[in-house]
Parts: structure tokens; C-alpha cells; sequence
């Protein structure tokens, strides 16, 4: 079964609430200054670069977003700036402290999303699979210089763009590998969005829990796969016209490592609230994701 995911969740910011969950604790003698950053309809780096700011993560444009942010300078109690009528951001002084904020340096998100006339049927789990903002754009760009990498390039670390586009590309490869390692446990659906489609298991937490591996391996040359992770990535690399030892080869001379992410996530501090569905996410998960798990139709 496949499920069109038509569901337009941010067709209004206030529809797409984030409040990041971070520690910056206040210290009158911290060298650096924190501020509360407020945005709508706009990208985390329209503000920070002018503004010079240091931020654990970007948030997403089309919403209504809080976050923390850094200055090595005193900026003011309240900065704020209008840029149209749907389109601001504010700044409120918070205090002095020791360390900048820094990528990473949060505990994830809270989201409150708006689910007026929308059929769902909330879980409290969910397929940790990497969302379109991450892959969509981005991947064709990963591949290509991955093929074009020639094997006696010379060693180097990629700019951060490139490494982007790299990095979107095994997020997506990690995604293929993962539904087919699932195909193996489970049945279920598939639900898509534009030209991507997942695969959703009939299950619940804790027959994932019991049945599968917690974490999935990401492609890098330092990542260690067992023998059914090995299968599952050269059949996927095969379709895409790659093979598994000589693309560890490439990401050697790319210096890019792999990692491991959790295979799936619980969800914390799930309430509905009349016509919202709110939520907590660790850092690195996507709530779009979440979002897709528990889409059945738009009400008619």
C-alpha cells in the first residue's frame, strides 16, 4: 500500500512551532553573550552571519522558530528587525556565559504542529529515516563527486558545501539500506512525498526493540559493518551503479568517517491539544518524519 503525502504542514509558520531544548547556563562573569533568537520565515543563517552569531542548529525557514544564540558581543536587550509584514526576527538578551553555543550543543526540539482537518494516528515511535530538506536537492550533487573522484586524487578534506552534498548522498543511501534491512522483519506501507517514498513497518516500539538492530551503520571508511549490513549496502550500491570496497576507497580520500544512527526513535512528551500535536525530538531527528508515520488523509 502507498500513502500520498499531500499534507501541507507548513502552509502558515504558526502552523510549524520549534523551541529548542538546550543547557547555557548564566554566569555574570562569561566572557560571551546569550540571546533567545525569534524568526519567522526565515533561515537561521540570514540572521547569524550578519549579526555574527554562534548557533547549535539550523532551523527551519518556513516556521516560527526559538532558538539560542551567542555573540562575543553585547548587542543590546532586544534587537529586532522587520523585514515584511509575514517576514521578522527578535533578539532578547538572556545573559552573560562561559562557553559559546556551538553546532551540536542542544538536546533536540520541541514542536508543536497544527493538525486541523488532518486524519492521524499517533505513535509514539518512529523510522529514524533522514527527511527530503536533507536529501532531496542535494544528493544528485553527492553522487557526482563521488563518481568523479578519481583513486589517485590526492587526500584532502572537502569544503563544507561539498561535504554537504556527500554527506546528503549517504543519508540517502543509509535510508535505502535501512528500508530494505526492515523489509526483513516487517511488513508494512509505503508513504511518499514528491519523488521519495519510505517504508513504514505494522509494528509497535517495543516488537522493534526486541527484533531489530538499534543502531544502522553510515558509509564511511572507518565504519564497521557485520555481514548483513555488508549484503544490504552492496545490493543498494549495485542499483546505483557503485561498488561497496571501491566507494570506501573514495570516502578514505574524502576523509569522511561514517558514523552510526539510531535505527528508530521514541517520542517524547507526546500530547494533543485540540487542534495540535505536540512533541519532543532529540537532536538530528526530523519531525517531518514523525509527521509522515502518523498521516493517514487530509479530512475531506
Amino acid at each position: 500500500m502507498e500513502i500520498l503525502f499531500d499534507w501541507n504542514i507548513k502552509e502558515k509558520p504558526e502552523n510549524f512551532i520549534v523551541k529548542e531544548v538546550g543547557e547555557h547556563p548564566l554566569n555574570e562573569k562569561g566572557k560571551y553573550h546569550l540571546y533567545l533568537l525569534i524568526k519567522r520565515n526565515m533561515n537561521t543563517k540570514e540572521i547569524t552571519a550578519p549579526y555574527r552569531l554562534w548557533y547549535a542548529g539550523l532551523k527551519d525557514k518556513n516556521a516560527l522558530t526559538f532558538q539560542y544564540v551567542s555573540s562575543d558581543k553585547y548587542l543590546g536587550e532586544l534587537v529586532k528587525e522587520r523585514i515584511d509584514k509575514e517576514t521578522f526576527f527578535i533578539m532578547q538578551y538572556l545573559g552573560r556565559i562561559k562557553r559559546r553555543v556551538k553546532i551540536g550543543y542542544l538536546k533536540g526540539n520541541k514542536f508543536s504542529v497544527k493538525i486541523k482537518d488532518i486524519d492521524i494516528e499517533p505513535k509514539d515511535w518512529f523510522i529514524n529515516y533522514y527527511d527530503l530538506q536533507r536529501i532531496e536537492k542535494n544528493l544528485r550533487k553527492g553522487k557526482e563527486i563521488i563518481t568523479n573522484l578519481s583513486l589517485n586524487s590526492e587526500r584532502k578534506k572537502l569544503r563544507w558545501l561539498e561535504n554537504f552534498y556527500v554527506e546528503a548522498y549517504l543519508s540517502y543511501l543509509w535510508n535505502k539500506s535501512l528500508e530494505l534491512y526492515l523489509n526483513k522483519f516487517f511488513d508494512g506501507y509505503y508513504i511518499k512525498e514528491k519523488l521519495f517514498r519510505f517504508f513504514i513497518p505494522y509494528t509497535n516500539f517495543e516488537n522493534m526493540f526486541n527484533l531489530i538492530q538499534k543502531f544502522w551503520p553510515i558509509l564511511g571508511y572507518k565504519t564497521k559493518f557485520n555481514e548483513l549490513e555488508k549484503s544490504i549496502y552492496e545490493k543498494i550500491l549495485k542499483d546505483e551503479g557503485l561498488d561497496f570496497e571501491l566507494l570506501n576507497k573514495k570516502l578514505y580520500l574524502l576523509k569522511i568517517k561514517g558514523d552510526y544512527r539510531k535505527t528508530f526513535l521514541k517520542v517524547d512528551d507526546l500530547k494533543i491539544n485540540f487542534d495540535r500535536i505536540e512533541f519532543f525530538l532529540p537532536k538530528g531527528a526530523y519531525a517531518t518524519m514523525y509527521l509522515k508515520h502518523i498521516y493517514k488523509k487530509a479530512k475531506d
